[in-house]
């Protein structure tokens, strides 16, 4: 009865879930020396997406994943585990948590480097250094890096503050990555936050910002709407491919004018205003309809789950063992007649 209530309440979230009113980030947003407190909430959310467990067919539990090395095949504890950036067939550069924290921290703060200059693309090692030989100067840089102090992270990661304003809908879609709604967290905010979101409005222009969530720095857009703001974090511009790297073989043909005149027939007819409705989910509402059908389909008692007969045997075998060992371990008593106090003696004598 609880497994099939039980789904039968996940099933239902899935298609009924509220909106969480818990604020994803807590802050300032910032414009030269106009503060305000904010929050940021998420616009998006995962929670209804259907997402399925590895278990076992014939018990249906959970499995559970172990870590073993690939080359040896045994087994690791965790606290073996580690970040390995590959460099080559099962060669690895061990990453720890001080250099991910030190690359945090050598950012410049803002306004020293200028964002119109394009920053410089390095790609990283992409296969293994000489480990036995090693000349002098890859020595010396080694030396170098290691001698770095790098500057101090910002203290304040609390604050968006707005370091450019470029015109709306300048920025390509390829770098959006998610999207946040910005609302002012405070009475005495309100005013600050209106004077910003009106001023971007009326000139057409969005801001491009920094925010840190989860410890990783990444570019943020703040832009109108409505009677909030908008934020979208972007992605960074290494991790945009080229279009000329797919388009630029593409050859430019000489179309004939009738069939592009039924191609733009065709277009037309089916042009339309945008609606959500268009984005609909249909492998999830399939899904959650033969969800419903298994689940109704389902015994009200679940049966008891039998331990497995192995386990059985298993504990068997090691109370078997507990046993013997423990029998092995005591004196046996010694046999003869037993030295009872002369009290109990004469009672039984007399009993006898």
């Amino acid at each position: 009865m609880g497994d099939s209530r039980f789904f039968g309440v996940l099933v239902l979230l899935l298609e009924f879930l509220v909106p969480a009113s818990r604020a994803y980030w807590k802050g300032y947003l910032k414009l030269s020396f106009v503060s305000c407190p904010i929050a940021l909430y998420a616009a998006t959310s995962a929670a209804e997406r259907i997402s399925f467990r590895q278990v076992n067919r014939r018990t249906g539990h959970r499995l559970r994943h172990k870590l073993v090395d690939s080359v040896t095949g045994e087994a690791v504890d965790s606290s073996n585990k580690a970040r390995g950036y590959e460099i080559g067939e099962n060669d690895f550069l061990l990453v720890e948590d001080s250099d991910l924290a030190r690359a945090r921290s050598a950012r410049p703060p803002p306004g020293v480097v200028e964002l119109a200059e394009p920053p410089q693309r390095e790609s990283p090692p992409t296969v293994p250094a000489g480990r036995d030989e090693q000349d002098d100067s890859a020595a010396e840089a080694d030396e170098e890096v290691e001698g770095i102090v790098p500057l101090p992270r910002p203290q304040n990661t609390r604050t968006i503050e707005i370091e450019r304003f470029i015109p709306a809908g300048q920025i390509d879609a390829r770098y959006f990555e998610k999207p946040y709604y910005i609302v002012p967290r405070e009475e005495i905010g309100q005013e600050p936050f209106a004077v910003i979101r009106e001023a971007m409005g009326r000139e057409g222009l969005i801001g491009l910002a920094r925010i840190v969530l989860s410890s990783r720095e990444r570019p943020f857009l703040i832009e109108p709407m409505g009677a909030g703001l908008r934020g979208v974090t972007l992605r960074f511009a290494h991790e945009v491919r080229a279009a000329e790297d797919y388009f630029s073989e593409i050859p430019q043909l000489k179309l004939p004018a009738e069939m592009l005149k039924l191609a733009q027939h065709i277009v037309k007819v089916k042009a339309a205003e945008f609606d959500p409705s268009m984005l609909e989910d249909h492998y999830r509402s399939a899904l959650i309809g033969i969800l419903r059908k298994k689940q109704a389909r389902r015994p009200a008692n679940a049966a008891p789950i039998k331990p497995s007969p192995e386990n059985v045997v298993n504990l068997m075998d090691a109370l078997r063992r507990s046993l013997a060992a423990e029998a092995s371990s005591t004196p046996a008593p010694k046999r003869g007649r037993s030295k009872l106090p002369a009290r109990r003696r004469e009672r039984a004598r007399r009993a006898g």
